[in-house]
Parts: structure tokens; sequence; C-alpha cells
């Protein structure tokens, strides 16, 4: 199985550009022009411009300004998905999103990644979300980059995919932000690559469907695959493939599967273990 490095900084991995970005130490970043140099993690002064990485089968986009080429076109296909229209929408990152109790206590919802308004209605905004995998044994991309550099390249390195992690993180974000823009009647975007698409629908059994014109739909996934372009030379991003689902059935998809659950004598199992090789922290009695 291979796993290795897919792009750098925007370049295939094994390409003369890559490595002469590397050489150069030129650490900008082809995506967003928000960020002067690549923020992803490093060691020393090295940069590993890590946008993607093949795991295996898998050519999976690990780093979320990857969704950016084309400056910001995904929000151009958003906008133009969701509006229909001509009008003027202005599109602004990390808005946080909290709200204060009658009791004064505040509960805070995250950051939404983007916002776009109409700038003729203050009203009429959607916001998005950008969601990528992420990895295992990150400082292992150090070592390939180091034999990238000696000529002495090789076809795997110990990392892996840390996908569970990632909707870990997430799943939560879409149910509480689904929630508030259900409520508020606002489209609700999530950006995500096709391969982990694929596997959050089989992991929670997301019912979905594909639409090809927006309603009123209150949460739609923007799903793009990620291909290796003879003509450029590089990997690009494709055209969009959009769903919609309801941020209750993301709820329901927190229910443990069948599999997953464990047997009544198995957990006594474990009790007996525990009663045999451990004395009680405290006892209590009448």
């Amino acid at each position: 199985m291979a796993n290795i490095q897919l792009e750098a900084f925007g370049e295939p991995f094994e390409s003369q550009n890559a490595i002469d970005r590397f050489r150069n130490n030129n650490y900008l970043c082809p995506f967003d022009n928000r960020v002067e140099k690549c923020d992803k993690p490093n060691r020393g002064s090295l940069r590993y411009g890590n946008c993607s990485a093949k795991v295996g089968d898998n050519k999976r986009i690990i780093c979320p300004r990857r969704f950016y080429e084309n400056n910001y076109r995904i929000l151009k296909e958003i906008k133009e998905f969701i509006w229909q229209n001509g009008n003027t929408i202005d599109c602004y990152d990390e808005l946080g999103v909290n709200v204060r109790t009658s009791e004064g206590d505040s509960f805070h919802y995250g950051n939404l990644d983007w916002i776009l308004v109409d700038r003729s209605n203050i009203k009429d905004f959607c916001g998005i979300e950008i969601q990528t995998d992420a990895t295992t044994g990150t400082g292992k991309f150090k070592n390939g980059i180091e034999d990238l550099l000696r000529g002495n390249l090789s076809s795997h390195y110990s990392f892996g995919l840390n996908t569970l992690a990632s909707f870990k993180g997430f799943l939560p974000q879409f149910i509480f932000k689904g929630q508030l823009f259900d409520d508020w009647k606002r489209p609700y975007c999530a950006v995500i690559q096709d391969e982990l698409w694929e596997k959050f629908i089989r992991k929670f059994r997301i019912r979905y469907k594909e639409i090809s014109n927006y309603t009123t739909e209150t949460f739609l996934f923007f799903v793009y695959n990620l291909d290796y372009s003879n003509s450029r030379n590089k990997y690009k991003i494709g055209s969009p493939t959009v769903y919609s689902t309801r941020w209750i059935d993301l709820l329901f998809s927190f229910s443990v599967e069948s599999d997953l659950l464990l047997d009544l004598e198995d957990i006594k199992t474990k009790i007996e273990n525990k009663i045999n090789s451990k004395d009680p922290i405290v006892s209590f009695s009448e």
C-alpha cells in the first residue's frame, strides 16, 4: 500500500516544481491569498505544504485551503447555485456564532468558515463550512520531503488517515449550525471531497438526495472530486455535485450501529475482571 504526499504547495509532490519550492523555501500558498505562507504543520523552518495525500487507493485533500483554487471558485459556484441571479454577493470569512441565554450563560456554536450576503438585503445570506480529512503520523511527511530532495523517494511513509476523528469533529458542528440555519430558513452549505463524502454517508447512514436547482433547502453538501489534469500537469478540483439533507437526519445518525453495541455479558465480564484485579477506591454501606 502506497502512502505518500500527493501535492506540495499545489504542485504534484514528485514534480520538479515541488522540489524547487522546497529548495528555494518558496512556501507561498497558491490557493488562499489570506495567508502569506503555508500554515500546515512544519518541523523547524521546513513547511510541508501538504495539500493532499495518497493513502492506499485514496487521494485525500487534507487542507481546507486546497478548495480555494482559481480565486475561491467554489464560493462563486455556491453563490450561483443559491441565488441564481445577478445580485452582488459579498463573501466574508470567519463569522463567530454564539448566543447568550436569559440566565446569562453563553453558548458558542463555533465559527462559520464563510458567510455569503446579498449586498442589497442583509437578511439574504448563506453559511459555508469547508471540511477535509486529517492524517495521523503527520511528522512522517518530513521523511518523504527529505527523501524527495535526496532523490531517494520511497513509495510508503508511515502516516495514515484520521477519518473517524474528522467525522467526530465536524458532525456536531453540522448538527448545531444546521439547526440554526433551518430555524432561520437560510441555506447552510458544507464543502467536502467526494471520497470523504462517500465514507461519511456510509458510516452514518445519512439520508440525502441530489439536487440540480436550489429552492428552499436549508442544508446542502457541495461535493467535489480531485483529479489530475494532464493539460495543466497538476491536480484540480472538479465541478460540484450538490446534495440536500436535514440536520435532524444527522442527529439520528448519532445512534450507535448495532455491530458496535456491547453485549451485556461482555460488560459483565469486564466488571468482574476489574473486581478481581483491583480494590475499590471507596465502599459505602448502611
